[in-house]
């Protein structure tokens, strides 16, 4: 009994610029052909492509904000209505999440007290 022919990928580390790692994933996805054979014919393992392709598909799934806000001063002119508020030392800051939550503290209020609050609203 005679043993099949081995073929040997590649010996040394390669590396591969991002429009090939888009391009020979999206050989594969051809109807026509197998991932197995687009592996073998760009020379590297059926595995890498499934990582490529598992990598972007995770990127196009990503959501596009991942970033933590960031904080930043603004001051804006009182509403017309405001001014009365305003003697009378009643100044209420309120922010608004993109979570669709509202946090309301006094103009005095402890800004780490406030943050610590705002961070257990965005669940970090």
């Amino acid at each position: 009994m005679t043993n099949p022919a081995h073929v040997v990928v590649a010996g040394t580390r390669r590396t591969w610029s991002p429009e090939q790692k888009r391009a020979i994933p999206a050989e594969a996805d051809d109807p026509a052909t197998t991932a197995s054979a687009v592996a073998r014919r760009h020379g590297l393992h059926s595995s890498l492509l499934f990582r490529w392709r598992r990598a972007m598909l995770a990127e196009q799934q990503a959501p596009a904000v991942c970033a933590r806000p960031t904080f930043i001063p603004l001051a804006l002119p009182l509403p017309t209505g405001a001014a009365a508020e305003t003697r009378t030392g009643s100044r209420v800051i309120e922010i608004e999440l993109s979570n669709g939550h509202r946090v309301r503290a006094g103009a005095g209020a402890d800004l780490t007290l406030l943050q610590g609050a705002i961070a257990a609203l965005l669940g970090r």
